[in-house]
């Protein structure tokens, strides 16, 4: 069945926490877009060091080449780090309660990002079949469900953004199958939100509660504070901003 809905943005970084990119395109497998969140932090216990405890982390944004292996970090200060991403030992990560296998990575990334934290961190590269964003590999929200707070789809960090449709008909659509672009997605729960969305995108400052004004406006789903939906990849295939979704 057609929906009206469509694409409007796609939210990746490829570090996980950092500032976020909006490509025109993605490229679905079975693990989410291709080399979103393909590297990740973590802390001298081997404990993700995501936004949840470090929102300044979105002042630094970084660009991958994976063909050249080339990744380039731009802090805060303005200063530029790259240089090839050069795997060493291996390392497993708990990541919202998955074990995420992946590769240590040297270069001059960990150390810039350990000052700016002021704790030793080390920059992982997730293997290949597995995925670092959330607990599902895609998520998906309305315009209009963001607009219930400002609109401003940066602060919840979802994969994919949709125009055509009314407040929370995203969730309608659980245990549903969808056509997005070339790909087939299975929609899931509700996604739960935390602390994150309350941090400015742009300073990583706190400048309000999200979650009080999701409370307050929508009140709990399934016992929690809600916007947007999960969803698994059954068919990979590109996405495109203005592609349709078809409900299957």
């Amino acid at each position: 069945m057609a929906l009206s809905a469509r694409v409007a943005r796609i939210n990746v970084t490829p570090v996980k926490s950092l500032r976020l990119h909006h490509p025109d395109a993605v490229e679905l497998g079975l693990d989410g877009a291709r080399e979103d969140r393909r590297f990740l932090l973590v802390d001298d216990g081997r404990r993700l060091y995501n936004g949840k405890r470090d929102t300044s982390l979105v002042r630094t944004s970084a660009s991958w080449e994976p063909e050249s292996r080339v990744l380039a970090m731009t802090l805060p200060s303005g200063e530029r780090l790259d240089g090839a991403a050069v795997r060493t030992g291996g390392a497993l990560v708990n990541v919202y309660g998955r074990q995420v296998r992946g590769h240590v990575i040297e270069g001059p990334w960990a150390d810039a990002l350990s000052d700016l934290a002021g704790r030793s961190l080390t920059l992982v590269e997730r293997e290949d079949g597995t995925w670092a964003t959330d607990a599902r590999p895609a998520t998906l929200v309305s315009r209009a469900s963001l607009g219930l707070i400002d609109g401003d789809g940066r602060r919840f960090r979802m994969l994919f953004e949709l125009d055509g449709l009314g407040e929370h008909g995203e969730d309608a659509w659980r245990g549903r199958r969808l056509r997005v672009g070339e790909a087939t997605l299975l929609v899931g729960d509700p996604v739960p939100r935390c602390a994150v969305p309350s941090a400015s995108p742009d300073t990583g400052c706190r400048d309000r509660d999200v979650l009080r004004e999701l409370v307050e406006r929508r009140g709990l789903v399934d016992g929690e504070a809600c916007l947007g939906v999960y969803a698994d990849v059954l068919e990979p295939g590109l996405v495109r901003v203005g592609d349709a979704i078809t409900l299957l």
